[in-house]
């Protein structure tokens, strides 16, 4: 017997699939998920078992998840979890409380995952009554980083403090890896840049719903009386916030912001530029030249060698 899966019964089969103490099945004549008992048993043309989902398909969509992440915090301390050896799964649970924002993202991975898997499963059936397979990848529904946070420009006079606290984080998170008068050192070049031409300063900001800042970027023009060129002076994200898309979303806006205005070069200099953020200034055509990243949004960089 043929049945139509509908939004509903797709999401009541993925919830089942986690419950690991009951049985259901589809009830093929009404489109509805069923408890299994006795009765059901007698008729297999009505009633469809459910694909088969248990603790360890459960662990390894866990090890995706966790995988996936660009957050460093969150990271380290899921795979502890994941990596504890007993009471996993409330161990997993528990960390994530920790972390609100992976959590909602957590829930919606997982939720796709799942809803992929019993569209999957349902082509399946359809392959085996002769119908066409249909398309099995859930609609993306959210935009979860504008629903967590909202982005607004920068202003000096506010947002200046904040955005010196993301450096100063910034600047003890590298003195774990370099030596103290090298980190040190990394610090004041920061700050240097950071206070050129500063009430100049232009840019963007994050903060949370809760109004808490969660990052930003800003510019000055370089030389100060002129646009042509810009100076990024500084890129941060807070800590706990890092991971989420927020330093792309803030330079994208950036760039765009600037070609908006008429600029023509955009540098990065003389600062440390992590591995990540290299990746990023590649993909939104930066060129190194000696030390320093610059895209032009005009021209040929060749012509500047």
């Amino acid at each position: 017997m043929v049945f139509e899966l509908t939004d509903a019964l797709g999401e009541a089969i993925a919830k089942a699939l986690e419950n690991q103490d009951k049985k259901f099945l589809v009830d093929a004549q009404n489109s509805v998920l069923v408890e299994e008992n006795q009765d059901h048993c007698s008729d297999d043309e009505r009633f469809y078992e459910l694909p088969p989902w248990d603790s360890a398909d459960g662990f390894s969509l866990m090890e995706d998840f966790v995988n996936g992440l660009h957050s460093p915090l969150a990271y380290t301390d899921l795979q502890a979890a994941l990596h504890s050896g007993k009471g996993v799964f409330r161990g997993f649970k528990d960390v994530l409380k920790r972390y609100p924002l992976i959590e909602r993202r957590w829930h919606y991975f997982k939720s796709r995952a799942l809803l992929t898997y019993v569209g999957d499963w349902y082509n399946s059936l359809r392959e085996s009554w002769g119908l066409e397979k249909l398309d099995s990848e859930p609609e993306e529904t959210e935009d979860l980083l504008c629903d967590d946070f909202t982005f607004g420009e920068y202003d000096f006079e506010k947002d200046r403090q904040n955005a010196l606290g993301l450096l100063n984080q910034a600047v003890k998170e590298i003195g774990a890896e370099f030596a103290p008068d090298v980190a040190q050192a990394l610090g004041e070049l920061w700050r240097n840049q950071f206070e050129y031409n500063a009430k100049a300063q232009k840019g963007f900001v994050c903060k949370t719903f809760d109004g808490d800042f969660a990052g930003c970027v800003v510019w000055s023009p370089c030389p100060q009386d002129s646009n042509k060129a810009v100076l990024i002076t500084g890129l941060f994200v807070e800590k706990n916030c890092r991971g989420l898309g927020i330093a792309r979303e803030l330079f994208e806006r950036a760039l765009d912001s600037l070609q908006a205005a008429g600029s023509q070069w955009v540098l990065i200099a003389n600062t440390f530029v992590p591995d990540l953020m290299q990746g990023m200034l590649n993909r939104s055509g930066f060129k190194k030249i000696g030390s320093t990243w610059i895209a032009d949004f005009l021209g040929d960089l060749n012509a500047l060698q």
